[in-house]
């Protein structure tokens, strides 16, 4: 599957969050909840939640940041 310059940064940004997400929340239920029987799916509602509010989050503020961050890169011949 190919994706297009154009649509490279939001493919990128979805993963990231994905991966991101999946991870934090993970240890965030082992951390408060411990390991039982209704682990995965406690971890499951808590991933899902994490995403969907992650994911526009990033898809809004990241412009901005870029932008700031831009501001303060040297371009070195």
């Amino acid at each position: 599957m190919k994706i297009s310059k154009k649509n490279e940064m939001k493919v990128t940004l979805t993963l990231m969050v994905l991966v991101m997400t999946f991870i934090v929340t993970m240890v965030s239920v082992l951390m408060n909840a411990g390991f039982h029987a209704g682990f995965f799916n406690q971890w499951m509602k808590a991933w899902l939640l994490a995403f969907l509010v992650a994911l526009p989050v990033v898809m809004v503020v990241m412009p901005t940041i870029k932008s700031m961050v831009a501001k303060f890169v040297i371009n070195e011949p």
